[in-house]
């Protein structure tokens, strides 16, 4: 009432406004530091304080109204208040020698009781009036400042406590007042102008007012509503004619989204006040849009401060433009308000009908419920509007009866009601100047697979809100400012398997978790399995300990809980990492894919199980904007997969393949060229655990022969397993069964077929290796005998060797040679496809 006078009314007298929140006064050393910086800015202005209720005793207050209400007793919550400020008043004293703590416990005992007096009211009423109401929840205010009065006096200050019922006058909703803006003025003027005497502090309860409910209900006890204490502080700071209202809470400012859901949000430094009107009205932990509004009418800036760190910037919320805009992107912040339902009302009836829109707003408002977003479909058909989820079954019954008439004969279909909804909304004054904001933002959404129901944008194009559901509000926050905001790029790793490589690669990360973080990636292992023993938790897991670890503190393992996890906590970018042996779980890849996590893994069998289940893999995969990478699976550390993808993607075509693709087979022929016998070369390749602990695992040439099938299938060709020919390296009657020792013990029998066989190609000038081929559709396993321009000739020692011949890379083939086995060098490749998945389609702004 009255802010259009109101800001006509110029005040120019030099003071700040200061209000302290709860956690500011929720003990008695959070309480001498708010003071301190009280003092500090008392020495250079005249300054006005608002403070909160104690932290929790509000809270207090509201449970022992729903108690007392309910016949329960007073005396146990009037007991536990009484102590929780005589608590902080006995440690203040012990602090601040010159404290009087027993005036100030006087003066608390004289609003415990009359605390006790209204809750023994409600217990013989069995109700709670308004009027009762606004008195009780009021107490926590009147019981903190006269600590606060009393700390500032001890300290030298020359303070006065005024009542701010006296001053902040308002109508409207008794709880949730509007302020008459004139009437407070008139009453402030005693105390504006450098008046009322030579106070240098004037402090204030904050939440309280006196409200006028018309001519029966005149000048009662009232309070301002939701973040009333900040909204006392913008009423008092423009009444008194403030430079700057400061709001001193427990972080360092605004941020471009909630820190306790982003960890890398980035504080704003400056903000318009439509900005912060906008994040605030849909979430975010930004002043009020209605504690806004007095500050901007008048052009005073609000500050949002740090209490616990009052030397850091804090930010500024003010008129603008301000020189840290230059830098910055067109997207301020981002912002998620829960619990919403969406309502819908549609039918043919709409098309065309003048006067929809106006009847069901006109509903809306007359049931005294406030309408969050509208958006209505270019066909006419459909006009869809949110609602707090506490409205939504009122709204619904409130439209029925509006529309009933419309209903029965078709014209309209039945009120449509979604619950649990969200509405996530970026913010920034610079978005109408940036082509691309809204394409990114939703792409951002569908990245993790969220669904928009609906979608608005002001005509200000200020803010761009997507209704999704509920369970995706987190995510969505995450994901956009991922999308938006150039900072730490998140990676949590599920590891399956921590054997030689998986063991490795753990060490691996470790070691280099640091120096990514300074690159930008932030990468944590959340859980690590090992056979029927897993480690897990959700804010990263110890890799300095992880084996003692595992050993003394695991627990069952189990996918499914892993998978649970994922589908209801929705980390940003999940990685299942599976370098088990396992035939088993690769057939639950498809799971992993839909719970929304990529999988990179070093194991062969996805890849070579039937092409049914190939194509499926990748179907689901690209379904759920996740990622398959196994470039291990061919080459180990050797870029083989990524090499062919991007060759085929390009248009080449596969035309012929000789490789080597076995570190033991290469080791072992490779000897055999320097004459060493068959048996004693595959001895000494199990000895240095170059081969499988049984060495036939290896010989038989099955290994190879999944590699071979892979790299068919990359290259387009749909192929089983079982369409490989195996060529075998024994020759006809060799027994190869029996017990590993059994094998080994007639290995020796062996040596003079293969020596006859080197002779042979010796006297050709050819050597004998061991690996596939494919040529004309077909896939082969087996000896190779290859001459001295061929690039496999030199190939051994443990060395891996890719011929590709393509069309393009003809006559001289495409070879990639190196060393394709070890633990170090598959963990590391592995590790590498982990890191692919931070530019999974991030855009940049």
């Amino acid at each position: 009432m009255g802010l259009a006078q109101f800001v006509e009314m110029p005040y120019t007298f030099p003071m700040i406004t200061l209000k302290f929140g709860g956690t500011s006064m929720g003990s008695a050393r959070r309480i001498l530091d708010s003071a301190d910086i009280m003092v500090s800015r008392a020495k250079d202005s005249r300054i006005s304080v608002v403070v909160s209720a104690v932290a929790g005793v509000s809270n207090k207050l509201q449970a022992a109204i729903d108690s007392c209400v309910a016949g329960g007793q007073p005396a146990e919550f009037v007991e536990e208040i009484r102590g929780t400020h005589q608590s902080i008043c006995s440690e203040i004293k012990g602090s601040l020698p010159e404290f009087r703590l027993e005036t100030v416990k006087e003066t608390i005992d004289k609003r415990l009781a009359k605390l006790e007096s209204l809750l023994s009211a409600l217990v013989t009423l069995g109700e709670c009036s308004a009027s009762a109401h606004c008195r009780i929840m009021g107490m926590g205010e009147q019981m903190s400042s006269p600590i606060v009065e009393e700390v500032l006096r001890s300290k030298g200050q020359s303070v006065v406590l005024l009542d701010s019922r006296k001053f902040i006058y308002t109508t409207g909703d008794q709880k949730e007042g509007d302020p008459d803006y004139i009437r407070s003025a008139d009453a402030f003027s005693a105390y504006r102008d450098n008046a009322g005497g030579a106070a240098r502090i004037l402090l204030f309860p904050g939440f309280i007012c006196t409200w006028n409910g018309g001519t029966d209900c005149k000048d009662q006890p009232g309070l301002l509503g939701r973040n009333g204490s900040d909204f006392s502080a913008a009423i008092i700071g423009s009444c008194l004619g403030a430079s700057k209202v400061e709001f001193w809470t427990d972080v360092e400012g605004i941020y471009t989204a909630d820190p306790r859901i982003v960890r890398d949000a980035v504080l704003v430094k400056d903000m318009s006040y439509e900005e912060a009107m906008e994040l605030s009205f849909f979430g975010s932990r930004v002043l009020h849009p209605k504690t806004l509004a007095p500050l901007a009418a008048k052009n005073i800036e609000a500050w949002s401060l740090d209490s616990f760190n009052p030397k850091a910037r804090g930010t500024r919320i003010g008129r603008g433009p301000f020189e840290s805009e230059r830098k910055a992107g067109p997207v301020r912040g981002i912002s998620c308000l829960k619990d919403c339902a969406m309502i819908s009302v549609s039918g043919p009836g709409m098309k065309g009908k003048k006067g929809m829109a106006g009847r069901i707003f006109a509903a809306t408002g007359s049931a005294g419920i406030s309408v969050l977003l509208i958006t209505q479909s270019s066909s006419e058909y459909t006009i869809s509007f949110c609602v707090r989820k506490s409205d939504a079954a009122r709204i619904q019954d409130v439209l029925k009866a509006e529309f009933s008439l419309e209903i029965a004969t078709k014209l309209l279909d039945k009120i449509s009601v979604h619950d649990n909804c969200a509405i996530v909304s970026i913010v920034g004054d610079a978005m109408k100047k940036k082509r691309g904001v809204a394409g990114t933002f939703f792409d951002a959404l569908a990245s993790k697979d969220i669904n928009i129901l609906a979608i608005a944008q002001g005509s200000s194009e200020r803010s761009i809100s997507a209704v999704i559901d509920s369970a995706d509000g987190v995510t969505a926050v995450r994901v956009a400012h991922k999308f938006f905001f150039d900072t730490t790029q998140s990676i949590q790793v599920f590891a399956f398997g921590c054997g030689t490589i998986g063991g490795t690669l753990l060490d691996q990360i470790a070691d280099q978790q640091a120096a990514l973080r300074e690159q930008g990636i932030d990468i944590q292992v959340l859980a690590i399995a090992k056979a029927q023993k897993m480690l897990f938790n959700s804010e990263g897991l110890n890799l300095h300990s992880w084996r003692e670890d595992i050993a003394s503190k695991a627990e069952q393992t189990d996918l499914e809980d892993i998978l649970d996890y994922v589908r209801s906590a929705r980390p940003l970018n999940p990685v299942f990492v599976d370098c088990t042996a396992s035939y088993n779980l690769p057939e639950r890849y498809l799971e992993i894919f839909k719970a929304g996590m990529s999988v990179a893994t070093p194991n062969k069998r996805a890849n070579s199980m039937d092409m049914d289940y190939y194509g499926k893999l990748r179907e689901t995969a690209n379904a759920m904007h996740v990622r398959f990478l196994y470039e291990t699976n061919v080459g180990a550390g050797l870029p083989i997969i990524d090499t062919l993808q991007n060759l085929f993607k390009s248009g080449d075509r596969l035309t012929g393949f000789n490789g080597i693709m076995s570190g033991s087979l290469s080791y072992i022929f490779g000897r055999l060229d320097e004459g060493v016998s068959f048996s004693k070369a595959v001895l000494e390749a199990k000895d240095k655990k170059f081969t499988e602990p049984d060495p036939r695992d290896d010989l038989k040439g099955t290994d190879v022969a999944r590699k071979a099938l892979i790299i068919a299938r990359e290259a387009g060709m749909s192929l089983e397993l079982s369409d490989i020919q195996m060529n075998s390296i024994f020759p006809e009657g060799f027994d190869i069964e029996g017990t590993t020792e059994e094998f080994i013990a007639r290995l020796p029998e062996l040596d003079a077929y293969f020596a006859d066989k080197i002779a042979d190609l010796n006297r050709e000038g050819k050597v004998l290796r061991m690996g596939a081929s494919i040529k004309d559709g077909k896939v082969s396993v087996g000896m190779l005998a290859v001459g001295p321009d061929d690039p496999l000739y030199a190939v051994k020692g443990g060395e891996n060797a890719f011929v590709f011949h393509t069309t393009r890379y003809n006559p001289i083939p495409l070879t990639i040679r190196g060393y394709g086995a070890g633990a170090g060098v598959t963990a590391a490749g592995v590790f590498g496809d982990i890191l692919r998945t931070v530019s999974w389609n991030v855009s940049s702004f």
